[in-house]
Parts: structure tokens; C-alpha cells; sequence
């Protein structure tokens, strides 16, 4: 027998041999574990960065409707502005109506109508001290009720006054009123109110 064969099956295995064979079988494995990484952290920075523009879209979202509703108050304050009357304007108008209150004539079914009517809301309004009606006067369009802190009560709650007439402008019978005029102190309440 040769020591050495043809054939390269037949020749005998040397470690030498054996551990190019071995490193020849792991080198894909290896390769492939070592682009497993790099492809894991490619895919993180593609999924970082769809998220960022995720993210960034939604911001972007949220800041034109942010922009929407700041034009849409600030349309709301200025429409305000526009129908507010300047405090000359408030004064001669109080003057009118006082003036009106005491010149018009009763329209006797429409004053006792809205004299009744804010009669049965003090009463029902469940305020924590019923307050003392003490003037009730309507004429044809022009109303003064002046209420008063009652005798048996030391102090009225914090804003009872404010309380009280937001309850008052939510009953039907004083939306009719188009101007309002309120003047408060601790202990009282003047009211003038008108339809025109």
C-alpha cells in the first residue's frame, strides 16, 4: 500500500485536517451570527426611526389643531370686543333705563307676570339663605329688584350674590331681558333689566 492515495476520501485524517474541516462547517454559522446583530440593529434604527416620524407627525397634528382652536378664541374675544359697550356707553344706558323706569307705564299683566315670576324663583332656586325682595318693580319693559341679606343671617357664603344670578339667567322668564345691570354689595343686590 502508498502512503499516498489517489483518492482524497481514502486519505487519512490528520487534527490538522480535521480542524480546517470543523472551521470550514462553522465559518457560515459564525457568519451568520455575526450579520445577526448588524441586521437586528438595522432593523431597530428603521423601527427608531418610524417611530420618531410617527411621533413627529402626531406633534405636528396636535400643534395645527392647537393653532385652530387659539384662532377660533381668539375670533370669539373679538367678536365680544366688537358687541361690548365701553363703560360711557354702560352709564348713559343705566340712565335711560332709570329713566324709563320711572317714566313708562305698567303693562300690569307683563310686570306682575315677571314680579311673580322672580317671587317663585327665590323661593325655589334652593339658595342657602332666601334673601329679602324688598324692591320688586316692573313697568312695560323695564324691571329693578333690589334684594337684601336676610335679618336672621350673620354672614352670606362667599359669592352668593354671583350664585344666585347665574341661577337666575338660566330660568325662561329672564331671557326675555336683552341688558342687564348688577350692583352688589355684602349685604345687597340691585338688579335693572330690560327687553329692549
Amino acid at each position: 500500500m502508498s502512503l499516498f492515495q489517489s483518492n482524497p476520501l481514502q486519505q487519512p485524517h490528520t487534527y490538522q485536517q480535521e480542524f480546517v474541516e470543523e472551521q470550514i462547517v462553522q465559518a457560515p454559522k459564525q457568519q451568520a451570527t455575526a450579520k445577526a446583530p448588524v441586521i437586528n440593529k438595522q432593523v431597530a434604527e428603521v423601527n427608531s426611526d418610524s417611530l420618531v416620524a410617527d411621533s413627529k407627525s402626531e406633534l405636528e397634528q396636535q400643534i395645527a389643531e392647537l393653532k385652530l382652536q387659539v384662532e377660533n378664541q381668539q375670533a370669539v374675544i373679538a367678536s365680544y370686543r366688537l358687541s361690548a359697550m365701553p363703560p360711557q356707553q354702560i352709564n348713559s344706558h343705566l340712565e335711560e333705563l332709570y329713566t324709563l323706569l320711572e317714566e313708562q307705564s305698567r303693562d300690569e299683566a307683563w310686570a306682575y307676570q315677571v314680579e311673580t315670576a322672580m317671587s317663585d324663583f327665590l323661593i325655589m332656586a334652593d339658595l342657602p339663605a332666601l334673601p329679602e325682595l324688598s324692591i320688586s318693580r316692573c313697568k312695560s319693559s323695564v324691571c329693578q329688584f333690589k334684594l337684601l341679606q336676610p335679618e336672621d343671617v350673620d354672614d352670606l357664603p362667599s359669592h352668593y350674590w354671583r350664585n344666585m344670578t347665574d341661577k337666575m339667567v338660566e330660568q325662561s322668564w329672564w331671557k326675555q331681558f336683552k341688558f342687564t345691570s348688577t350692583t352688589s354689595s355684602d349685604d345687597s343686590l340691585t338688579i335693572i333689566a330690560s327687553t329692549q
